[in-house]
């Protein structure tokens, strides 16, 4: 059976039953944690349990910080909670969603648990907050009836079970459904890197002061680059009069139109050592990017995605995700095939809710690397110009591997998988 959990954490992980802590003692390094949807409770549960774990090793005196975008799962709320009740320092950062009151019982009842166990008050050690009404923290623009949300999903811990300065970025929202424990999602765990965590802090801190901009990415905290890892921060601006098609400033353009499909020694496609490129999105919303993966796709890359499609209920105009999707799909003469496209539609019971990228070869000309980028931000407009959002950028062949283990699950686990050329259809 393949691993879903990083070496070391399955073990841990399968021993903890659903809203009970993991053990305090478990080592904190590098490393990726996957939830598996068809999976036990444990499989499906082990981003949850595990930042649990990393809750509990906090020691009094210690502090951690959370940005998320809602929960209405109490588990890490309890664990949360507790720290503080030991001496922890405990901030939390929500999107307004929480303190809705239209929202679910169980978002309200976990708003009421933190609130209760944590305080308002910023002048304290310990507080929760959300985002004002109508935008995120940070980021604060509106396009025509979509506003900006506090869409990200991190976690800052400033000691753990004894190491320093750790940093989570996951994908997950912290719900027993599809965007949580119940889809495919990734956490990336890093350590060791002092300018990341600083820079993630120097964000927080930001959002807490709901300093606006909506070019964060440019004005605001422009990325951080520490050793193998780099940080980026959004939103993002544009000048283009359309939003929705711009390709510049789009830090995923960026990389996609640095990347060589040939070049390579020891990495890529066996046959020639062809660049492969890896998409795994929950929303594809930007057409430009689905084109410019065709192109990459015809001039030689390995193209794969994996990504879930909602389609518009109306049937006088084809929205973005149905041209991106079509983009992908498009009919070609290309000796290489076309994009490799596997999907979930709304309606099925698993979706995937990553949201990465996977580079195996040659990238700014450079052969043989084999690069992630994880991160809360989908592939939609607003993700790129509106929200508070992360991308998490590391080059490491050992995180990358368990990175590709849960690709090839969530594509071989789709139920759409066309042909170039067929239809959509869910």
């Amino acid at each position: 059976m393949r691993k879903f959990v990083a070496v070391g954490m399955m073990v841990a992980a399968a021993l903890v039953p659903a809203n009970v802590s993991a053990v305090t003692s478990l080592a904190v390094t590098t490393e990726a944690v996957f939830t598996k949807p068809t999976g036990t409770d444990a499989e499906q549960r082990a981003i949850v349990n595990r930042v649990i774990s990393l809750v509990d090793g906090a020691a009094a005196g210690s502090r951690i910080r959370v940005a998320l975008f809602y929960a209405d799962d109490n588990a890490i709320p309890t664990a949360l909670v507790a720290a503080k009740n030991r001496g922890v320092s405990v901030q939390a950062i929500f999107d307004h969603r929480m303190a809705d009151t239209s929202e679910s019982a169980a978002i309200k009842a976990v708003w009421a648990q933190l609130v209760s166990g944590l305080g308002t008050d910023k002048s304290a050690s310990s507080w929760v907050m959300t985002c004002p009404a109508g935008r995120g923290c940070v980021g604060t623009l509106k396009i025509g009836t979509v506003a900006a949300i506090n869409h990200n999903k991190f976690f800052l811990f400033s000691n753990t079970s004894g190491t320093s300065n750790v940093v989570v970025q996951s994908s997950a929202n912290l719900h027993n459904g599809r965007d949580g424990t119940k889809g495919y999602n990734n956490a990336l765990i890093m350590t060791g890197r002092t300018a990341l965590f600083s820079a993630y802090e120097g964000y927080f801190g930001d959002m807490a002061a709901l300093r606006a901009n909506n070019n964060y990415y440019d004005t605001g905290r422009p990325p951080v680059t520490d050793g193998n890892a780099k940080i980026h921060f959004f939103p993002r601006s544009t000048t283009a009069a359309s939003q929705y098609r711009d390709p510049n400033e789009d830090t995923m353009y960026t990389v996609l139109d640095h990347i060589d499909c040939f070049g390579n020694t020891s990495t890529g496609t066996t046959d020639n050592h062809r660049t492969i490129i890896r998409v795994n999105q929950h929303a594809f919303t930007r057409p430009y990017l689905a084109e410019k993966l065709a192109e990459l796709d015809a001039a030689g890359c390995y193209v794969e995605v994996v990504q879930n499609y909602a389609p518009d209920t109306d049937s006088s105009s084809v929205s973005l995700a149905e041209e991106s999707l079509r983009d992908l799909l498009a009919r070609t003469s290309s000796v290489y095939g076309g994009v490799v496209v596997r999907y979930y539609c709304d309606s099925d019971p698993v979706w995937t809710h990553s949201k990465y990228l996977l580079v195996e070869g040659k990238y700014y000309g450079v052969a043989d690397r084999r690069i992630v980028w994880t991160d809360s931000a989908n592939f939609s407009t607003n993700s790129l110009r509106q929200s508070d959002e992360t991308v998490l950028q590391l080059e490491d062949s050992t995180i990358f591997a368990q990175y590709l283990g849960d690709f090839r699950a969530a594509r071989d686990s789709a139920p759409h998988q066309p042909a170039n050329g067929a239809a959509i259809t869910c």
